[in-house]
């Protein structure tokens, strides 16, 4: 090995030394640090949200309340259905067609107890929010679709 090439590869192994150190120095931080950023966990894995029943029925229960207007003596009716409705989901949990038969058989019973004007204003907005998930999956899916990289060179 002559002079030249000598000085050539030195900073070159200089240099893949110091990367390879930085390298191990931050794998073994991270491996020491357990609890990693929010930021890296959301990407990472999207939890499932899990509610307790009773903040299911209060919630149910207030959403109701907002779309169609209830009066006391409809809210007093609409409690108890809200209530069956969300005990028997937990039990069918996994049971797509018995899940289907509960929420049919809600649906029902609370229009029952809705005059035909909150009727509209429920359906409207069941409506709304139906057409918002289509809307933010179909979004999901273009941005999914679209290339993340660097876009392509021009001349």
């Amino acid at each position: 090995m002559n002079l030249k090439s000598l000085l050539r590869a030195v900073p070159t192994m200089l240099l893949c030394a110091t990367i390879s150190t930085a390298f191990t120095a931050t794998k073994a931080a991270d491996a020491a640090s357990p609890a990693a950023s929010p930021a890296a966990e959301a990407g990472a894995k999207v939890a499932k949200r899990t509610f307790s029943a009773d903040a299911m029925k209060k919630a149910r229960l207030t959403a109701l309340k907002n779309e169609a207007g209830l009066t006391a003596d409809q809210e007093a009716k609409a409690k108890p259905i809200i209530d069956k409705y969300v005990d028997d989901l937990a039990t069918a949990k996994g049971d797509k067609a018995k899940r289907a038969d509960l929420k049919t058989k809600y649906d029902s019973d609370i229009n029952a107890i809705l005059t035909p004007d909150q009727q509209t204003k429920v359906s409207a907005s069941k409506a709304a929010r139906i057409e918002k998930m289509k809307a933010a999956k179909a979004a999901k899916a273009a941005a999914s679709a679209s290339p993340a990289g660097s876009p392509a060179k021009s001349n």
